[in-house]
């Protein structure tokens, strides 16, 4: 009698599972995300920058990190060779007058003050200070592990800004 009630409740779980939807199981990669501010010189002033230098303050501590510029791009759609979902599409870089850069610093999740030191020319300008809040990041997605915290500044033809 036990056997059968112990195949009855076996039954009674296989029906219960097959309702069930799957559950979906996120992919998590190794890549990562490193701590850091982002910086963009747009192209109406980027000819002029020769070189960037931040000061980011955090509760009253500042530190000066100086900014490796590169030339900034667009990416441009070059098509897929169909419409199935294992077709191959590409993409190339075309170079847009910007620079661009990224200091990579240990950041809190929380605001922060950052100026910047600009050389234009030869000449040192010191753009006005702005807040910024750095956020974590989530290289794979939002159901896999954190990266480091981020944020991103812009220096444009008004100075400074997030």
């Amino acid at each position: 009698m036990w056997a059968v009630g112990y195949r009855g409740l076996v039954a009674a779980c296989l029906v219960l599972l097959a309702g069930c939807s799957p559950v979906e199981v996120a992919a998590c990669t190794e890549i990562g995300a490193p701590s850091g501010v982002n910086v963009t010189v747009e192209r109406e002033v980027a000819k002029q920058v020769r070189s960037v230098i931040l000061t980011i303050c955090r509760q009253g501590d500042c530190q000066d990190h100086p900014v490796q510029l590169i030339p900034g791009s667009d990416s441009v759609d070059q098509g897929c060779t169909g419409s199935a979902p294992d077709e191959a599409c590409s993409a190339t870089a075309a170079p847009n007058g910007s620079k661009v850069g990224f200091v990579q610093v240990d950041l809190p999740s929380a605001k922060l003050k950052i100026s910047a030191m600009v050389i234009r020319t030869g000449k040192p300008h010191t753009l006005s200070p702005i807040e910024v809040e750095a956020k974590a990041t989530y290289p794979n997605g939002p159901n896999c592990p954190v990266g480091g915290n981020q944020t991103k500044i812009t220096i444009g033809p008004e100075g400074l800004r997030a």
